[in-house]
């Protein structure tokens, strides 16, 4: 049990310090944004466009906090919501043309960042971890 309780712990500050880690990057490059509105950022630029449903299932966000991110990105006019012509009340979340050029900024910030923290950790390491760790999800799914 004490086992389990630590790799959470380790977990829950490897996830902090992530986060830590790109809200000084963001700073330092002078961005007025979250984690989570640049998340959200680089997903749509993966993307032709989403439906917020679409976009709360990959960030694991429930629709009502998504939609404050949302509102909050289009406010800033990194996104537009459109109607979807097939179901009205749907709505299509695309990436403008600023919302394109922040994830041109941040895509290298968030490959650094991967990159040093899989800087000491073998293939077999992270295929292990990957692993465990889809076990305990699915235990207690």
């Amino acid at each position: 049990m004490d086992a389990v309780k630590k790799v959470i712990e380790n977990m829950q500050l490897l996830s902090f310090n992530v986060r830590h880690y790109f809200q000084k990057r963001f700073a330092a490059l002078e961005l007025d944004v979250t984690y989570e509105m640049v998340r959200v950022v680089l997903i749509l630029s993966s993307q032709k466009y989403m439906n917020q449903q679409q976009i709360a299932d990959v960030t694991f966000k429930n629709k009502a906090s998504l939609t404050s991110l949302i509102d909050n990105l289009q406010k800033r006019g990194l996104v537009v919501r459109n109607e979807d012509s097939a179901d009205r009340r749907n709505k299509i979340i695309t990436l403008t043309a600023k919302g394109r050029e922040l994830a041109n900024i941040v895509q290298p910030v968030f490959d650094e960042m991967f990159d040093l923290l899989y800087k000491d950790v073998t293939a077999e390491e992270l295929n292990v971890m990957g692993r465990v760790i889809a076990k305990m999800n699915r235990t207690i799914e």
